[in-house]
């Protein structure tokens, strides 16, 4: 499995805050091939690279189970004072952790991220196939503009973005690094009830969408759209069995050959999305 390098500012790890750790690594050992390890921090891996995190929910939590992006900080005490400047609240502050250090914030928005600071100078990460992360996107519920120009302002992100017009409801936002997009912001304004806010969501490789939908069922989790063709792929919808949401992508293995550091973290060319 191919290990890509990340820059600050890029999405460099996931990790699910659940109710029931050992239920959660079950389903997901089940579902996506993962080898997960330890108790207090279970650390999931995929051809033995790390590829994600699962820690206890804590019961005094204001949100439900879900899955959470962190950001890789170049700096990270001055990171996390930038976002609380430009609007950010902090959850949790800096601690040291297995993988390094790591803060808990939500954006202006509402949605919540991490950000993480590594040990030692290099950060590479698996991502692109099946069984790792393949996309990050933020669905922004409400005020898309301000969490726009959170993020670029915190991260110095170079962006994209296609606008569908008068008429139209369309904006979505791609960050890019060296003109290879490697996240998206998606104006969802209206498209959901008013009490849900903002959220990350990475999208999880899979190499047959509709094989993953039966293992959902299957392993009690509920589907909550089925397999479809979108810009993406062949994806779907799902909650895992403590109620956090997934998005699943149908993607194939990368031949070696053709891989580059260069190319999108999903594989997927979304220039032209």
């Amino acid at each position: 499995m191919p290990a890509f390098e990340a820059l600050g500012g890029m999405p460099y790890w996931i990790e699910l805050l659940s109710s029931d750790p050992a239920r959660s690594a079950h389903f997901y050992s089940t579902l996506l091939g993962w080898e997960c390890e330890g108790e207090d921090y279970r650390l999931a891996r995929k051809e033995g690279l790390p590829v994600a995190g699962i820690v206890t929910q804590p019961e005094d939590a204001p949100f439900p189970d879900t899955w959470v992006t962190y950001f890789l900080a170049d700096h990270l005490e001055a990171d996390v004072e930038r976002a609380e400047q430009l609007g950010a609240r902090i959850l949790s502050p800096i601690a040291d952790v297995r993988l390094g250090r790591m803060a808990l914030l939500a954006d202006p928005a509402g949605a919540l991220l991490g950000l993480i600071e590594p040990p030692g100078e290099e950060a590479f990460i698996a991502a692109g196939e099946p069984g790792t992360p393949v996309w990050h996107e933020l669905t922004a519920t409400t005020g898309y503009d301000n969490a726009l120009t959170f993020y670029e302002e915190l991260f110095g992100w170079a962006t994209s973005t296609i606008d569908g017009g008068a008429g139209s409801a369309l904006r979505y936002t791609t960050a890019l690094m060296d003109g290879a997009p490697f996240c998206g912001v998606r104006d969802a304004e209206g498209h959901f009830p008013p009490q849900v806010p903002s959220f990350w969501q990475a999208f999880l490789g899979v190499a047959n969408a509709d094989d993953a939908a039966r293992t959902i069922t299957e392993s009690h989790g509920e589907i909550i759209r089925e397999p479809h063709d979108s810009e993406f792929g062949r994806m779907l919808l799902a909650s895992d069995p403590t109620g956090a949401t997934i998005t699943l992508c149908e993607v194939d293995p990368p031949a070696p050959e053709d891989i580059s550091e260069a190319d999108p973290l999903h594989g997927l060319d979304l220039g032209e999305m």
